[in-house]
């Protein structure tokens, strides 16, 4: 019997998968220190065989991070190819990283773009600069040899004391990029963080890079990446605060798709992606389970209609939604959808909170008994 439990976090999503025997777990919600305990009362497991880590937002990976931390037993972590642009930089020399960051952000004109997402939302990444002329490929051992060389530096946290950032940095700086600055330094702790910990717990590291085509062999049978490809050579130099945005912006968290044989009870892992790049969606099955876009925002309305065209989306579909208390979520294009629907928590917030739970035999989903389907108004 297989299983699929959407994690009732406060915030964010946290998606857990038992398939062929294995455990595989997509993001940890944002509470660091509460995910442990929550993910072992919730599967009753202390091992996982695959970690994956959509992008670097804190309600993806906070939790993923505690798991680490708490010292779970995990076979592979799967993580974002552009964070081994600048992660030797971050494990060597962390604090010149992040001065470059500010310099970024002081001299960046910003329109409207009001944090670090949407600054990576903004990002042509075509037009980014490599960097590295006479380096065209470098191997991503390279990244292990330096937090093994770092030993005792390895938990680095920048001097976040507010009289430091005052008098070096922040005097300087207009409100909007002052909260901006603050999320660059905490994004890079975590990215910093993430990879050492996944390091030093004896895991396999994989990295897929957004934005390649996937390969027929891109990671395993039972879970195939939609708009990535498994890398093996670190991604080509940004700048500090192009690093930082893009390994944040919803645009490039990594989509999963984890199949069956005989093409029923799929599931897609959409993470807070638009779907925007047009890979194959055909395969993935339309009595799939699938996790909604960002949390049903109306942001990604372009997500519900490239799985409309793809028919994915139909009345046979489950789209699943994990979400904190949000009065704009979730927005007309989930709650407009012809699949059945149901939530960690509905709008309104009187509706209980719940963990989301279905199981297969292989011939297609079967909610747990009491689930409350979605009431979202």
């Amino acid at each position: 019997m297989e299983k699929f439990i959407s994690i009732s976090v406060n915030q964010g999503d946290a998606f857990y998968l038992e398939r062929e025997k294995r455990k595989i777990l997509v993001d940890g919600g944002k509470s660091r220190n509460g995910f442990p305990q929550q993910f072992l009362r919730t599967t009753n497991s202390e091992s996982i065989d695959i970690l994956v880590c959509t992008h670097a937002d804190a309600d993806h990976i906070n939790g993923l991070l505690g798991l680490l931390e708490q010292g779970f037993s995990i076979a592979e972590v799967w993580l974002p190819g552009v964070w081994t642009s600048r992660l030797e930089d971050l494990i060597n020399t962390p604090d010149e990283f992040i001065f470059e960051a500010h310099k970024d952000i002081v001299d960046k004109y910003l329109g409207d773009e009001i944090n670090l997402e949407e600054i990576g939302e903004s990002i042509n990444t075509d037009c980014i600069e490599n960097l590295r002329p006479d380096e065209s490929y470098i191997d991503i051992s390279r990244i292990y040899s330096s937090i093994e060389r770092q030993g005792k530096n390895n938990e680095w946290k920048f001097r976040f004391s507010s009289e430091y950032l005052y008098h070096r940095h922040i005097h300087k700086m207009l409100d909007r990029k002052i909260d901006i600055y603050i999320d660059a330094i905490q994004t890079a702790e975590k990215i910093r963080e993430m990879a050492i910990l996944a390091y030093h717990s004896g895991a396999k590291i994989r990295w897929f890079e957004f934005g390649q085509k996937p390969t027929k062999n891109c990671g395993e049978k039972y879970l195939k990446p939609i708009n990535s490809r498994e890398t093996f050579q670190i991604s080509k130099r940004k700048s500090a605060l192009e690093y930082l945005s893009l390994s944040k912006a919803n645009k490039e968290s990594l989509v999963f798709h984890s199949p069956t044989e005989n093409g029923r009870a799929n599931v897609l892992f959409s993470a807070d992606s638009d779907l925007a790049l047009n890979y194959n969606l055909r395969d993935v099955g339309n009595d799939s389970i699938i996790t909604a876009p960002h949390h049903g925002s109306e942001h990604n309305k372009n997500a519900y209609q490239e799985l409309t065209n793809n028919n994915v989306i139909t009345n046979e579909s489950i789209l699943i939604r994990s979400d904190g208390k949000y009065k704009s979520r979730p927005g007309n294009s989930y709650l407009q959808s012809v699949a059945k629907r149901a939530c960690t928590l509905c709008r309104p917030f009187n509706t209980p909170k719940q963990n989301v739970i279905f199981e297969s035999n292989g011939k297609g989903w079967v909610a747990s008994k009491g689930l409350n389907w979605c009431k979202c108004k």
